[in-house]
């Protein structure tokens, strides 16, 4: 008998029991429903955790900081003693916990390491006014020192990066400014007021003017936004070099060390922890992904459960058909067909079985995404964010996976088939 027949006989045979097999089969799709409802939520949680990485790092930077030692129990917190030389403790503070030029250098020279900028202190900086105001406010400056995603409400920068002369001001800063919006503070000025370290005035030795590129916002997806005045690399230093003292050593909190390809972050972060402290984006990403990743187990394992009664079902379903149809199964044999083609006939009922279920349970559980936009209100997330995402490739191997788990369970009953006697099979009433 050719296989295509037996999957048509198998079909009709189940279309006879509708009751039981709709039974069975709804059996089968709470699993499915559970598991494909945790895959769904895997992959949302997973793509939603990549996009607020991506705003929150660049993934080719690297940040390095001084690594600390102890050299004794009480090496991490030392007694003051007044008769120690004040400049002397206050240097080697300095050569303890932060990054010198040195430092700087030592970390160019490590393979991958395209470029190294160091954390420019913004101290300097006295107060920013705008071309639309004449008040002054106490600014937060920071540098723009990778190419990090920012969600921008007006203008544009190349790789999120600004140039010289040019700045970022966050949004919540416009109508302070004395902007109307947004889009009226592109191309218009911001001006820094800047103090030398060793002066002795009150008010600032200098004004630089920048032009603003672009003003930024927050975002769901950024992990760490905080409204400031951004600055480029190269302004950065200008301030910087003009603010500390010459006759100090160039001193910085950490820097940060740009590779030049993803897969090199962990080489360079390898050779980095000889002698600093390192962290990466990437990081972070692997812990978030960590709780995704439980939280998917999780349910995986709920939906286990389900199954596996559900397979204590279909070996019943399938006992019982095999003795509802014994004396169908001994004129079948009579008639020259072979046990095992019987047995492939009930085998495949019970693929038929887990079909329908895996169809019910993954169908039910797609149309939960409908409710995405309901669950991103809930949540208060930004509008358009997909928490229960499809992936069709996940979704079509569950259904074979059920498939398959219904076939080995229907195993003993349609070995049972094959074994049956003719002739004491047809004498069965």
């Amino acid at each position: 008998m050719k296989r295509i027949d037996i999957i048509k006989r198998a079909g009709r045979n189940l279309g006879r029991s509708k009751g039981r097999t709709i039974l069975t089969a709804l059996a089968i799709s709470v699993g499915a429903f559970t598991i494909g409802l945790a895959l769904m939520a895997g992959e949302g949680g997973r793509l939603y955790t990549n996009s607020m990485v991506d705003a929150a790092g660049d993934k080719k930077s690297v940040s390095v900081y001084k690594k600390v030692t102890s050299s004794g129990p009480d090496s991490n917190l030392p007694e003051y003693s007044d008769s120690e030389d004040t400049e002397n403790s206050q240097s080697k503070a300095i050569e303890k916990y932060s990054m010198t030029d040195n430092d700087v250098k030592k970390i160019q020279k490590i393979p991958h390491v395209e470029k190294v900028t160091p954390a420019y202190s913004m101290s300097g900086v006295l107060y920013v006014k705008s071309s639309a105001s004449d008040k002054k406010f106490v600014p937060n400056v920071t540098v723009k020192f990778d190419k990090t995603r920012m969600e921008l409400a007006a203008g544009s920068l190349d790789n999120f990066m600004p140039k010289k002369g040019e700045v970022v001001i966050s949004e919540s800063y416009v109508k302070k400014m004395g902007f109307s919006d947004a889009k009226s503070a592109i191309g218009q000025t911001i001006t820094l007021g800047l103090q030398k370290g060793t002066s002795s005035s009150k008010g600032a030795d200098k004004e630089i003017s920048l032009k603003v590129a672009a003003v930024d916002k927050p975002s769901d997806t950024i992990l760490f936004y905080q409204p400031t005045v951004r600055v480029s690399v190269d302004d950065a230093k200008d301030i910087y070099d003009f603010s500390h003292p010459k006759d100090l050593p160039n001193e910085y909190s950490y820097v940060i060390a740009s590779v030049d390809d993803e897969k090199n972050v962990e080489a360079v972060k390898n050779e980095l922890g000889k002698d600093y402290e390192s962290y990466s984006i990437q990081d972070t990403q692997k812990v978030i992904l960590t709780f995704v990743n439980v939280a998917q187990m999780a349910l995986i394992g709920f939906g286990g459960l389900a199954l596996l009664a559900s397979v204590f079902g279909i070996i019943n379903t399938m006992y019982i058909s095999v003795l509802e149809r014994t004396s169908q199964i001994g004129l079948m044999k009579a008639l020259g067909m072979r046990g095992r083609d019987i047995g492939k006939m009930f085998r495949y009922e019970a693929a038929w079985v887990g079909l329908l279920g895996g169809l019910i349970g993954v169908g039910l559980a797609s149309l939960m995404s409908l409710l995405n936009p309901m669950i991103a209100s809930f949540l208060k997330l930004e509008q358009g964010t997909n928490l229960l995402v499809i992936n069709p490739l996940q979704m079509a191997l569950l259904i074979i996976g059920l498939m398959v788990m219904a076939v080995l369970s229907g195993w003993l009953p349609s070995r049972k088939a094959t074994k049956l006697d003719p002739i004491e099979a047809l004498r069965t009433e």
